[in-house]
């Protein structure tokens, strides 16, 4: 009788290796589907794809945004990547999105920031991606604002914390914004008027 459970427990632990084991893609599956997420035509499928199987790729995934596989357009599978961790709200990408706040779905630009909010979370996926995770994700980029950014990215990292509600430090961040971009439209205006008496 304790010989026969023994046999069970084996076959039983048996089973479950065999089961993670085929619930892990292997490198050839893999491969596929970070050319998928960087394809346009196949992206929303395999982003569903994971979306579904989340426990189990977002650490393969996460591992991509350093350390991306190679025969792979790196800035197209970036946009899957996004795609993906939106989706998911994925609070560990957080430090990729910052890092890739500027990326837009295409090159051309369509004046976003005239248009309003929706227009710029739809021109630049990273930041309402990071908008839709939440205050970590604002309390993240007001850090990150710190060093050094793109005027675009340090715009984006306005946008985000102005769109998220519920975030330590926001007011003070916003206010710091406000007087640095008064000092910078006056200084500039000295200087067009400088200009314009030497002309």
């Amino acid at each position: 009788m304790k010989c026969r459970n023994s046999l069970t427990q084996i076959a039983f632990a048996l089973v479950a290796a065999l089961g993670v084991a085929w619930a892990q893609p292997d490198s050839r599956g893999l491969d596929l589907l970070a050319r998928r997420l960087a394809n346009p035509a196949t992206r929303r499928e395999a982003v569903e794809e994971v979306v579904a199987s989340s426990a189990t790729l977002t650490p393969v995934l996460l591992a991509w945004t350093t350390n991306p596989p190679g025969g792979v357009q790196v800035s197209d599978l970036d946009l899957g990547l996004v795609d993906a961790f939106d989706r998911m709200k994925t609070e560990a990408a957080v430090p990729f999105l910052i890092r890739v706040v500027s990326i837009k779905w295409a090159p051309i630009t369509v004046a976003p920031w005239i248009k309003g909010a929706s227009s710029v979370e739809s021109e630049y996926p990273a930041a309402g991606a990071l908008i839709r995770i939440g205050p970590p994700a604002a309390s993240a980029v007001i850090k990150a604002a710190q060093g050094p950014m793109t005027p675009i990215e340090r715009l984006l990292a306005i946008f985000v914390v102005s769109q998220t509600a519920n975030v330590p430090g926001a007011r003070e961040f916003l206010r710091a914004a406000v007087l640095q971009a008064n000092d910078e439209r006056v200084w500039a205006e000295k200087g067009l008027e400088a200009l314009k008496k030497k002309e």
